[in-house]
């Protein structure tokens, strides 16, 4: 029996040997096999067999059949980044300009959520940002619940790397795109009139694709080729294009921002020009929420902070570069390169060297993209527009400004030359030609780049600055050499016009830097090594502009647009503070300037075509010197003030100088034929009078007595309607009073004012001043949805016609903030709110109570008895013309 067991042992061991015998090769084979036949990963299934174009840098980039792929770093979730959006080549630039950011860059980070990768917004501009610093845990509560990150854009996770340290996912659709908030089109473009069409622009996917794509340490770019069918409407009505291809090259910035802001951010001042950026605080010591305003400015900081505090000149931790486009005609080089040098004396009086820095576009920089909102550029654009513009960026958490552009239109250099020569031709013989000598072209791109990077600094117009000097003081050579026409170029106190031809050796242009911007730059960017916080900076700021408050050369003067303009003090395009002074100096140049026209052009000129706009700019700045003086009328002088400053917030224009304002701006008007020199507009372009031109048009604002009724309302010494009233009568029919024959300028002025004198005698009459035709285009176009107003804004249309028309009127000579300008204008316009300190004037609620009618019904009845009595007085022309005020009276109360 053991035996037998023991046989069976032996078989069984046997047996198993041989399977394990058998059984080793099989599974040799089996695991040979699942060696070649291992799975494929998806992420190497995305790029198996394909042409994979990959940049590695901050997030890698995959160019892949058409597509674009991001290999996102999972470190990088939840990482703050701006991205934005820059032409890089465009098929018109009349659609938008080369280097032009239409859109502000959007705040955004990347989170992964299950498979998906969202996009979000950390800030937007147009939702003020929120903060608490209370201690109350129920307000800590609701801020997390209330204030988010809403999702903009989801990407379907494709894949995870190798090593799962980063995501796949395609970004196709969303750089490949018309994506609304990377607008790429310029609405207030040369294409559409300067924002006078509505662009219909239909995307062509089909036509569109991915360019380039780059990488770096702390950015990434993709430029796409984007194809359009556009067509444009006038005031949303009349086709100007029709079904127009349009394509665009732009390139996408994610710009990965700092994990901890660099700046600490600076506490505004309206009672100082800076661009500004707002954010709302619930704090425990304050009732209400809380509106903090910012300074937008460069993190400019010294490298030795020690030898800074010693007063030594140290260097920038970070200069402020600017590359210049090599596109420029290399004779404006040079005065470009100045134009942002000469902002270091500025900075050398606070105690840096070598802040600001400038260099042509680099050959051999392969990094370097003009359309990379990492660089600043100096932007040339071949176009026909008489403009340059300098817009900045910031990071929204601390308003440290971070990208900065200047854009310098092409004509802008006929711009200069026309300004040189209705200005200053009387005296600088240099100035009298088509073609600007190098050294006047110098010094004319220098002022205008230095104005263009004042506002990449963050400064903004500070048109008050020019009212500090006495108009006397422009035709002494030593004060003008010293001075210049203004304590600061980022006024548009343009060229001296009250130097006549008999002044030696007067300096005719703006300083290199006025006392105004040594000032706004020592406010701005001195730095406080004590202050440890935004608000312990705030009584070193405070004490500088302390020391400054009463002087007029350091008065910041708010631009005034629209319905905003009462402040004579604080204009564009003026010298001097007495506007009737200066404005009769520079008529007598014009008239000057204009006698001599032929003398000097005609051999310089054969055609006419160069004093065919010439003569155009010399009226428009004849239009200028009328209208700013009229600004004294019912005027006021406008200030921020704070406790103990010495300005008052607001007083009205001495009675004297409103007097002398009407009677400068009417006799000049009764003595408009000169304009219409014989000699020199019968060779020029068919068209009507200029001369009755401006009567009527002027005409419109004589007999606006709101204004002086504000301002007698608020000052019982000012000057009163009625007192004003009566200078017209005295002033317009003066020679039918005297029983003198009246000028044809006499004649229109006395027909287009007694008109007015009806409509405002009877409200039933009265009309809108303002251009009736374009006002029912633009109501129905706004009606029907073709032309798209603001949504949050209630204003009534009328005052949205006369802020689009004061935007689009303002032409040439006005640089630009954003391409937004317009709708910040109109919402801006709706009240004068706490935060309008800040910014620009843009309307005044005139809420005084006119109730002038009476006083126009008194005039009219003297003009009557006058009329009357001088009827069948004078020559033929005379009597008839007097014959037609009458029946114009007489219908009117046949009416009644």
């Amino acid at each position: 029996m053991n035996k037998l067991v023991a046989k069976k042992a032996f078989l069984l061991l046997v047996l198993a040997c041989a399977m394990l015998v058998t059984v080793e090769p099989i599974y040799a084979k089996k695991k040979k096999n699942t060696k070649t036949t291992k799975k494929e990963s998806p992420y190497e299934k995305i790029f198996k067999g394909k042409k994979d174009e990959v940049k590695k840098g901050v997030i890698t980039l995959h160019k892949i059949e058409g597509k674009i792929l991001f290999e996102f770093p999972l470190t990088l979730q939840n990482r703050e980044m701006l991205l934005g959006s820059t032409v890089s080549e465009i098929s018109d630039n009349g659609n938008a300009l080369v280097g032009q950011k239409i859109k502000k860059p959007l705040h955004i980070k990347f989170a992964l959520r299950d498979s998906v990768m969202e996009m979000r917004e950390v800030s937007n501009f147009a939702r003020r940002p929120i903060f608490s610093t209370s201690k109350d845990e129920s307000i800590k509560q609701a801020m997390k619940k209330g204030i988010g990150e809403p999702v903009m854009e989801g990407f379907k996770v494709m894949a995870y790397n190798a090593d799962s340290t980063a995501v796949v996912f395609d970004m196709t659709d969303f750089l490949v795109s018309d994506n609304k908030r990377m607008a790429i089109f310029d609405p207030y473009g040369k294409k559409t009139m300067f924002g006078a069409c509505v662009r219909r622009a239909t995307f062509k996917k089909e036509l569109s694709y991915v360019d380039q794509i780059k990488s770096f340490d702390d950015n990434i770019s993709v430029t796409s080729s984007l194809s359009y069918l556009q067509d444009l409407l006038y005031m949303g009505i009349v086709a100007i294009a029709y079904q127009e291809p349009v394509t665009v090259k732009v390139n996408r910035s994610f710009v990965l921002l700092p994990e901890t802001p660099e700046m600490m951010p600076r506490m505004a001042d309206p009672r100082i020009g800076y661009f500004t950026s707002n954010k709302e605080e619930i704090a425990d010591d304050y009732d209400g929420v809380k509106m903090n305003t910012y300074a937008n400015k460069w993190n400019v900081y010294p490298k030795d902070v020690e030898a800074y505090k010693r007063g030594e000149l140290v260097e920038p931790t970070q200069p402020i570069l600017f590359y210049v486009d090599d596109a420029f005609p290399e004779e404006w080089k040079k005065g470009i390169h100045e134009g942002v040098l000469v902002w270091n004396k500025a900075f050398e009086r606070i105690g840096f060297k070598n802040v600001m820095q400038v260099k042509d576009f680099p050959k051999d920089d392969p990094e370097f993209d003009p359309a990379n909102i990492k660089y600043n550029c100096i932007n040339y654009a071949p176009i026909g527009i008489a403009n340059a513009m300098g817009p900045s960026w910031i990071d929204p958490r601390n308003s440290q400004i971070i990208n900065a552009s200047v854009f310098v239109y092409h004509d802008v250099i006929q711009l200069v030359n026309d300004m040189r020569f209705v200005q200053t031709a009387q005296v600088d013989p240099r100035v009298r030609t088509p073609k600007l000598p190098q050294d006047v072209l110098d010094e004319s791109l220098r002022y205008i780049i230095s104005h263009e990077v004042g506002h990449c600094l963050g400064l903004m117009h500070n048109m008050g600055s020019s009212f500090a000097y006495a108009t006397e003081s422009y035709r002494d050579p030593v004060f003008m050499k010293e001075h210049g026409t203004t304590p600061s170029i980022m006024d548009y106190a343009r060229f001296n016009y009250i130097a006549q031809p008999e002044d030696k050796d007067v300096c005719l242009t703006p300083p290199v830097l006025g006392t105004y911007d040594y000032y706004a730059i020592k406010w701005g960017y001195t730095v406080f090594p004590e202050a440890k916080t935004t608000e312990e900076e705030v009584p070193y700021l405070e004490s500088i502009i302390k020391s400054k408050i009463g002087d007029l050369e350091y008065r910041y003067g708010k631009q005034q647009l629209g319905y905003g303009v009462f402040d004579p003090t604080s204009l564009s395009e003026d010298i001097s503070n007495d506007a009737m002074k200066a404005g009769a100096y520079g008529i007598k140049n014009l008239k000057y300037i204009l006698g001599n026209f032929n003398t000097w052009l005609n051999d310089k000129d054969p055609d006419f075509t160069y004093r065919d706009h010439l003569y155009d700019a010399l009226v428009s700045q004849y239009v200028r010197y009328l209208n700013n003086a009229w600004a004294n009328v019912g005027g006021f002088f406008i200030n921020e003030h704070y406790v103990g400053d010495p300005y008052n917030t607001s007083e009205v224009i001495p009675h004297d100088m409103q007097k002398r304002a009407v009677q400068f701006v009417l006799n000049e008007l009764k003595n408009i034929d000169w304009i219409d020199n014989p000699d020199v507009v019968k060779n020029l372009t068919f068209d009507g009078s200029m001369s009755r031109s401006i009567l009527k048009s002027m005409s419109k604002k004589i007999l606006n007595t709101k204004r002086v009724s504000l301002a007698a309302y608020r000052d019982s010494s000012a000057y009163s309607p009625q007192e004003y009233l009566d200078d017209i009568y005295t002033i317009l029919w003066e020679s039918t009073i005297k029983n003198v024959e009246p000028t044809e300028s006499e004649r229109i002025l006395q027909t287009e004012v007694l008109m007015g004198i009806i409509r405002n005698a009877d409200p039933l009459t009265k009309k809108d001043e303002i251009d009736e035709v374009l006002f029912a285009d633009l109501k129905q176009a706004a009606q029907t949805g073709a032309l798209q107003l603001p949504a949050n804004t209630d204003l009534p249309l009328f005052q949205l016609f006369e802020v689009y028309k004061h935007l689009t009127e303002q032409g040439d000579a006005d640089c630009c903030v954003d391409a937004g300008h317009y709708y910040q204008t109109a919402n801006a316009m709706k009240k004068i709110n706490e935060y309008a300190g800040f910014d620009y004037i843009y309307y005044v609620l005139n809420t005084s109570n006119n109730n002038q009618n009476h006083l126009y019904f008194d005039l009219l009845t003297r003009i009557k008895n006058i009329v009357e009595k001088r009827k069948n007085s004078g020559s033929y022309a005379t009597r008839s013309h007097y014959e037609y005020l009458l029946s114009i009276i007489n219908d009117f109360e046949k009416a009644k």
